[in-house]
């Protein structure tokens, strides 16, 4: 009976510990992961129309909500033609309301693209959200008033029409 309740202990713990696990940063087949607070630079290749092999340039944690007031102003502005894309998934304050944004800036030719899904706190499952499309060397602001921890990337592409 003692060996029993030890088993069934340990499966409960094991269980909590796969529950409680936080989303982690991931890059894989041309799909992305990032958890909330966290701003990345990727090179990607465009192949046929898609956006391909990702590779991480830089990662770094964001410390402190963005003043959605002073966002555009803080954007460098620059005409540069790169294969690079800034993300960054975050909280920001907008006029004193906490909101969780994706700001994206890319330096392709054309326009881009892609598909998301959020994870939203309590909920076990990423839910479908919209995305706009993002012109090149110009910042792209998606935003929700959800608890989100995590937000899932896929389908690049060039917009073509």
């Amino acid at each position: 009976m003692k060996k029993q309740s030890i088993l069934i202990l340990v499966i409960l713990l094991m269980n909590t510990g796969i529950f409680a696990q936080k989303s982690k940063l991931n890059i894989e087949n041309n799909e992305i992961t990032i958890p909330l607070n966290i701003e990345l630079k990727l090179r990607v290749e465009e192949r046929d129309g898609r956006l391909e092999d990702f590779q991480l340039i830089n990662q770094s944690k964001v410390n402190k909500p963005i003043d959605m007031m002073n966002a555009l102003d803080d954007i460098e502005k620059v005409e540069i033609i790169s294969n690079e894309i800034d993300l960054k998934f975050c909280y920001a304050d907008f006029l004193g309301s906490k909101i969780v944004v994706l700001t994206t800036i890319h330096h392709l030719e054309k326009p881009i693209t892609f598909k998301a899904k959020i994870k939203i706190k309590g909920i076990s499952e990423y839910i479908e959200t919209s995305i706009v499309h993002i012109y090149p060397n110009v910042i792209s602001i998606e935003q929700w008033q959800d608890e989100i921890e995590s937000i899932f990337l896929y389908d690049f592409k060039i917009v073509t029409d």
